[in-house]
């Protein structure tokens, strides 16, 4: 398969863009915005809650790439949305320089729109962060009277020189406060400052909790909540850990008590203390295919959706992740139980390229990607046992079988050596560790939309009936010219795990 298509041309993009020049832009004509919609039903259960190119109620134009972040809080829904690949952006062909920049989106109710809540500006191309984090310690390690929620969002600005932002919302005035975790160059350039994990965590010796939020390679930075500083996050000049990182930081996660880290081909895990360090427990580098570049590598990213889960043993839990080996990845999914004396043991449950072969008929499969984020629990409404689903893609090599079911391919990622399948697949783990691939709407047809891959889930914060919801969005524009492709759908339970067993 030709490394072309996993090439991220984003450094290219801004360094043509600084010279007043477009690259890698085609650009289409648009047909002209309509209102965005309430939730529209499909088939088979499914509710067709967003598509990218509308505009909201109050004016303004809904469109991007990528639907990246879906996160419930306080009674709403969010949406994190990016413009990688989109022709509106200026480094994609757009010739206004104010369009194309990265948003938060915000749902009030499940018959209602999305609007946006959040425009992030220029040089912002893609709301890479939004988590909903609580404090329940303030900045001095005093204990809050009651715990302080909010929601953050964050990206790195053009190719790193001007710094990295955190945008935090006042749930009371519905603004957002601009904050800057880097305020200078970085120093790196392009996905070398990748802003995609946090989360809240409690030193188990000095008893500080801090929001760890991660930035590409150059590691963790820590902010503690602080009423009187800027969006009430008061962030240390300098990241925790980092040095020596070969590619981005794609996961935070905490588990049997301590912190965990994945970058590229390794997990660590840091020992808490007045002086924390980080140790390794996973090493995967001897993995990693054979002819794959570092900037190809790190935009498959390694180790994906790093998670914690129930482990065999009551008490305990397991991390699991899966593994994208390079160019040809098959996507392993591997899980690491704890052993004696904090030792680990490596399991390797399932490579879904298998699993998602077989669900399209046999047909042959050259890479899949899998788990952007995290592996999401889910209750299983036929078993009543908790499950976890993770969203991914797969590209089919060009062959016999193929070329008879071109349907199958996304009309804008395709090229000579195949394509990625169209519909947006998912992986369900049931509560044995066993794995089955399921699809929005059911099996992708002729007609249907192209949707690539499911980057997010989340369950729905509104409260209609008894029947639990859950909400997924995504595409991958897999460096393909890509505009208003952003997507989000929504089905109740029943409708994610299909007929009962």
């Amino acid at each position: 398969m030709s490394s072309a298509i996993f090439r991220l041309c984003f450094q290219a993009i801004l360094s043509a863009a600084l010279l007043g020049l477009s690259a890698c832009a085609v650009v289409a004509p648009l047909s002209p915005p309509q209102a965005c919609k309430a939730a529209l039903p499909v088939r088979g259960g499914w509710l067709n809650s967003f598509t990218a190119g509308c505009i909201d109620e109050n004016g303004h134009f809904i469109g991007g790439s990528q639907l990246i972040h879906l996160v419930p809080h306080q009674g709403r829904l969010y949406g994190a949305l990016g413009y990688w690949k989109d022709s509106r952006n200026i480094w994609y062909g757009g010739r206004d320089a104010s369009n194309g920049w990265a948003q938060v989106l915000r749902l009030d109710d499940e018959r209602g729109a999305w609007k946006v809540d959040l425009d992030m500006g220029a040089h912002h191309l893609r709301a890479e962060l939004l988590k909903s984090v609580t404090f329940t310690q303030d900045a001095n390690g005093r204990a809050l009277e009651s715990p302080q929620t909010l929601l953050i969002a964050a990206t790195y600005d053009g190719p790193g020189t001007g710094g990295v932002s955190v945008f935090v919302r006042d749930d009371a005035t519905g603004s957002w406060v601009r904050t800057k975790l880097i305020s200078a160059s970085t120093g790196v350039r392009g996905e070398d400052n990748s802003v995609r994990a946090a989360v809240v965590y409690r030193d188990r010796v000095t008893g500080e909790e801090s929001l760890f939020v991660s930035v590409g390679v150059l590691g963790l930075y820590r902010g503690r909540y602080d009423p009187a500083a800027p969006g009430r996050i008061r962030w240390d000049p300098k990241p925790e850990a980092g040095a020596g990182l070969y590619t981005r930081i794609l996961s935070v996660v905490e588990a049997q008590g301590s912190l965990y880290v994945s970058e590229g081909a390794k997990i660590l895990r840091r020992i808490d203390g007045p002086s924390p360090r980080y140790e390794q427990v996973v090493d995967l580098s001897s993995e990693i295919d054979t002819g794959t570049s570092r900037k190809v590598f790190q935009s498959i990213g390694g180790i994906r959706g790093l998670s914690a889960l129930p482990g065999s043993t009551p008490g305990q839990e397991s991390l699991i992740f899966v593994w994208h080996s390079g160019r040809h990845s098959a996507a392993c999914v591997m899980r690491l139980d704890p052993g004696p004396q904090g030792s680990h043991q490596l399991v390797r449950e399932e490579c879904l390229s298998r699993a998602v072969s077989q669900h399209l008929g046999g047909l042959p499969i050259g890479f899949v990607l899998a788990a952007y984020n995290n592996f999401m629990p889910v209750r299983d409404p036929r078993s009543g046992q908790w499950a976890h689903v993770v969203g991914l893609e797969a590209f089919i090599p060009k062959s016999g079988s193929v070329q008879a079911a071109q349907h199958l391919l996304a009309e804008n990622q395709r090229n000579a050596q195949g394509g990625f399948y169209a519909g947006a697949m998912y992986a369900l783990r049931n509560a044995q560790g066993r794995w089955s691939v399921g699809e929005v709407m059911g099996r992708h047809t002729p007609g249907d939309p192209s949707l690539v891959s499911i980057y997010t889930f989340a369950s729905s914060p509104f409260s209609i009936g008894d029947r639990p919801r859950i909400y997924l969005g995504g595409y991958d524009a897999n460096d393909y010219p890509s505009t208003n492709t952003a997507w989000i759908y929504s089905a109740d339970l029943e409708a994610l795990f299909g007929a009962p067993p």
